[in-house]
């Protein structure tokens, strides 16, 4: 739009007044030229006021003579704008002028022309009928797609994009709802805080779309809002790839800058596309010096331009770089049998060299999985489903539908075995939920005596009982508030306090002991059992109710024995974490030791697999974890030192056996369970850890072997 120019508007033809003509005079200037305001002037033709219709008829009507002079009507502060004025500062002045017009004057204070409010109006009604076609222009040309609707979700318009993309006209759509054309798009929000969304992905059908909306306001009131949409099928398609290609270049940037040896990559120009830091420092120069460089301006006679050109490659030859000579190889890179550049290496010649700086890294590695390991300690890291390793295709589902149910509140029931990750999956749960900024209380059923059981859950409020703290103490319902209460070895709870917690659950409050005050609570509840609840209810250990209210939503995390696929993964995933953590470099298991591991029947889960490899890897020699320093019992198929499934009965299955084979076995179990509590120094609980069962199945072995007389001691 051409800039805007106060002659476009004003009027030119005009006839200034003195402060000493007569009113009559004015009114036959005013009935010639048509024009309702006049301006004053003096001797020198600076504008000093203005004589208005409006005086001219107030005087007439209180019978003034024709003959009063134009200073005794005149207004004093007239309304003058200079001729250099822009749009805004006139439109400003329009709007509070008490007169019609306005007189347009010189630097001088000379006046030029006259601007009445009517010849303004149709100035700024030319301009709008500008705007509009203009933004009728941008709003049918652009890319994106865009609806109106009115308050009520209505369908208002739609541009020429948004029609060919969603495969609707105009017509088609008046009079729709939104949810008839775009269903489960959720605009509350905008209607009703008058808040824009950003960046919302809708799904629905073959749409894929990525939307910003806009409320529309008017008087301050939300009248509608406008929905920009994009369709990001392709784009995501796009992205994906972009990504890959991304991930790639880095990758290979990263192993190249992790080489010893200096790595220079040229193109089909033979100019430097990639350089290693090892190379980048060898030439004592940095990455911006060398890159899209000719690759002779570094190393001259290197010969990369001949392997460009023929495609033959050179291979550990022997080259003076600055008098001092290296072995090199030059390899061609090659696509769809095109040479498309070439590699140069430089093999650093001195051996001396390269074991100082191997010892000086296994040194910073195990000073750094110190420090790492130090930093673990004092933080609790944050564990999310993405972290949860696994190839088996059931549990994959479970890892998915756990996500889902993490969105929302309800209770979560997780079962399984003992070691199978039943903690490590609702940790996932809490922190992928919007409980994740409260707290993640633990509380074992199993660990906490009957007598403390009711006061650890509800707190108690100042002596409430003897021997009770002075000023009270909040229990675990209290210190979970805002986040999520981890109930592990729910099946152990009395049925007594079975009645209380599901009163909670119920009516999301709860008293402490010795308080009268009901204090209410936002938490959500997560429970685990390696036990049957369904089987322990039909017996009347486990409350229906209480069984329901936590089985809202429920996972069965399958045991180790039936997730083969994840034995191999898991068992890398444990290797390298101990590699970080003992500082040691084992690279890879022996096939013997793989089949050892494939064959075992894995009662103890992911935690006894766990604890074979850390075992497994303090007793290692070389860089291989031969079958030799696996434990003992992995080797024999029919031994073992723990129940394959914690629901079982042990009565059912050594009445299975013979008597000859049950006693060895129970020998085996006690010889095994003493020698981890002797290698511990005589803590049990890191004895359970090291066999890979929990601390309170080994009470219990303990417990049935000194009842039968085969224990020696405990």
């Amino acid at each position: 739009m051409k800039k805007f120019k106060i002659e476009d508007v004003m009027v030119r033809s005009f006839t200034s007044v003195s402060p000493g003509q007569s009113l009559k005079t004015v009114a036959e200037i005013m009935h010639k030229t048509k024009i309702e305001d006049l301006p004053v002037t003096n001797d020198d033709d600076k504008l000093i006021g203005v004589i208005t219709k409006s005086s001219l008829l107030w005087a007439v009507s209180q019978g003034m003579s024709y003959d009063t002079k134009v200073r005794d009507l005149m207004v004093d502060d007239a309304t003058n704008v200079y001729e250099c004025i822009d749009y805004e500062n006139l439109v400003d002045i329009v709007r509070t002028t008490k007169i019609g017009s306005g007189i347009i004057t010189d630097a001088d204070e000379k006046p030029k022309g006259i601007i009445t409010k009517s010849s303004f109006m149709r100035s700024m009604f030319k301009k709008e009928s500008y705007l509009n076609a203009q933004l009728n222009v941008i709003y049918q040309t652009m890319y994106n797609g865009l609806i109106t609707v009115d308050s009520k979700k209505r369908f208002l318009g739609i541009n020429r994009a948004g029609e060919k993309i969603l495969h609707k006209d105009n017509s088609s759509l008046k009079g729709a709802l939104l949810s008839d054309f775009l269903p489960g798009l959720d605009i509350d929000r905008v209607l009703i805080l008058g808040k824009s969304l950003v960046g919302i992905e809708y799904f629905h059908g073959d749409f894929n779309f990525l939307c910003n909306i806009t409320p529309m306001e008017e008087n301050g009131q939300i009248i509608g809002c406008v929905i920009v949409f994009q369709d990001i099928t392709d784009l995501v398609q796009q992205m994906s790839e972009l990504e890959s290609v991304t991930k790639l270049y880095r990758t290979l940037k990263l192993i190249m800058d992790n080489a010893y040896d200096g790595i220079v990559v040229v193109d089909d120009k033979s100019y430097i596309s990639l350089i290693n830091d090892s190379a980048a420092q060898f030439f004592r120069k940095n990455e911006q010096e060398i890159l899209n460089r000719p690759v002779e301006e570094l190393i001259a006679d290197s010969k990369v331009r001949e392997v460009v050109k023929t495609g033959v490659p050179i291979k550990n030859k022997l080259q003076f770089i600055d008098g001092v000579p290296y072995v090199v190889s030059i390899l061609p890179i090659l696509r769809k049998n095109r040479v498309i550049g070439a590699v140069f290496k430089i093999l650093f010649r001195h051996l001396d060299e390269v074991k100082e700086l191997a010892e000086k890294l296994d040194q910073a590695g195990k000073q750094l999985a110190y420090y790492k390991d130090r930093v673990k300690e004092k933080k609790d890291d944050k564990i999310m489903l993405d972290h949860i390793v696994t190839a088996d295709s059931a549990f994959k589902k479970i890892k998915e539908e756990a996500e889902i149910a993490a969105r929302g509140a309800s209770n979560i029931l997780i079962t399984g075995e003992s070691g199978t990750g039943k903690e490590l999956l609702a940790q996932a749960i809490h922190c992928a939920s919007p409980f994740a900024k409260g707290p993640l209380v633990k509380v074992n059923c199993a660990a906490i005596p009957e007598n403390l059981l009711e006061s650890e859950f509800f707190g108690y409020a100042p002596g409430a009982f003897t021997g009770a703290e002075k000023n009270g103490k909040q229990g675990k319902l209290m210190v979970a508030q805002g986040g999520s209460l981890f109930l592990d070895e729910i099946g152990d709870m009395s049925l007594s306090l079975q009645s209380k917690l599901l009163r909670v659950l119920q009516e999301r409050s709860f008293e402490p002991v010795g308080s009268n005050k009901t204090v209410k609570i936002n938490i959500r509840v997560i429970a685990a059992t390696n036990q049957n609840l369904e089987k322990l209810v039909e017996d009347g250990k486990f409350r229906t109710d209480l069984f329901y209210r936590l089985n809202v939503v429920g996972f069965h995390i399958p045991p180790l024995r039936h997730r083969s696929y994840d034995v191999n993964l898991l068992t890398h995933f444990f290797l390298e974490k101990y590699n970080k953590i003992f500082g040691v470099h084992i690279k890879k298991i022996s096939t013997e030791a793989c089949e050892i591991l494939h064959r075992h029947n894995w009662p103890g889960n992911v935690r006894e697999l766990e604890n074979v490899i850390e075992r497994a890897i303090n007793f290692a020699k070389g860089d291989v974890l031969d079958n030799d320093i696996l434990p003992p019992y992995l080797k024999e198929p029919n031994k073992t030192f723990i129940k394959s499934s914690p629901v079982d009965s042990l009565q059912n299955k050594t009445a299975l056996l013979p008597k000859k084979l049950v006693s060895k076995r129970k020998q085996y179990e006690i010889e095994e369970i003493l020698a981890a509590i002797q290698n511990t120094g005589g803590n049990k609980a890191k004895a359970a850890k090291l066999l890979g069962i929990s601390r309170s199945w080994m009470y219990e072995k303990l417990a049935r072997f000194a009842m039968e007389g085969s224990c020696p001691g405990q």
